[in-house]
């Protein structure tokens, strides 16, 4: 579920430039996802939290990793360098953490994953590649495509942490999303204000685009992603977000009219077989 919301993100932060800079999408994002969310905890009197001294400086770390620094980083990255270049190396981030998480959180390594992972790569490339060679760091897109992967290490940090710390930072996940949001947007807010705008030429289009991303992409896909690292393996789990470059590409055919070839059918085949063999 998480994969499937966030692979919707592409498309709409391309729509919401159009009226909103990189990072008034990033502020407007927590706005929307801290008062959703945070209503929502209030509403159901889910909200229970009392972080200790510590946990809050690990939460904070942790929403920094998740948003703070991932989204306006994200959408530059997007701005920058070829929507292709920066939709692979952003979504490599479940790759590094399929083999960051036996190491770091002592899971056991599995063989099946190891396919799995491979195939469902393999499949993202030719999603987005469109069997077509892809040129990283050339002149024109290098800062681009670094700033991309700065994104993939800032999100697959998020979910290591997010796991590593879970019982220190002793909230719910739906709390740590909460959290994720609400301590990012200061930061997101001073930063967005400084260098811009809050919005340029807003339409109904961007605006549309911009609440999707709010409350789809930031909400409800953290909220996933969240309880899903609860109640699996973060390694076997981080394969299934690499459906996110598939959705992104459905979503492009079935909204804006793009095609999809043959190659980029098989790649999604491959995805699917890679999350398969992952789940066995």
């Amino acid at each position: 579920m998480a994969g499937v919301a966030y692979g919707t993100a592409f498309p709409m932060i391309s729509v919401a430039i159009g009226g909103f800079t990189p990072l008034s999408i990033a502020f407007w994002r927590a706005v929307i996802g801290t008062a959703s969310l945070g209503g929502w905890l209030l509403a159901t009197r889910s909200f229970s939290a009392r972080p200790s001294p510590g946990s809050w400086l690990r939460l904070g770390v942790v929403a920094l990793a998740g948003a703070g620094v991932f989204w306006p980083v994200q959408n530059y990255a997007v701005k920058l360098s070829t929507p292709v270049n920066a939709a692979f190396l952003v979504s490599i981030y479940p790759a590094l953490i399929a083999v960051a998480a036996p190491a770091i959180l002592r899971e056991r390594a599995r063989g099946r994953s190891l396919v799995g992972l491979a195939l469902a790569l393999s499949g993202a490339y030719l999603v987005l590649s469109n069997g077509r060679f892809l040129s990283f760091f050339s002149a024109d897109g290098a800062a681009g495509d670094g700033l991309a992967l700065v994104a993939a290490l800032s999100f697959g940090s998020y979910v290591i942490l997010g796991q590593l710390w879970r019982d220190k930072m002793g909230v719910t996940p739906e709390e740590l999303s909460f959290f994720t949001f609400a301590l990012s947007l200061p930061v997101l807010g001073v930063v967005a204000v400084t260098q811009g705008p809050l919005a340029v030429a807003p339409s109904l289009a961007s605006v549309s685009a911009l609440v999707w991303l709010g409350l789809v992409t930031s909400t409800a896909a953290f909220l996933a992603l969240n309880a899903g690292i609860r109640r699996g393996a973060v390694a076997r789990g981080s394969v299934h977000l690499l459906v996110i470059p598939l959705v992104s590409a459905l979503v492009s055919w079935g909204f804006f009219r793009e095609t999809m070839s043959p190659i980029q059918w098989l790649g999604g085949a491959l995805v699917r077989a890679g999350i398969a063999a992952s789940s066995r």
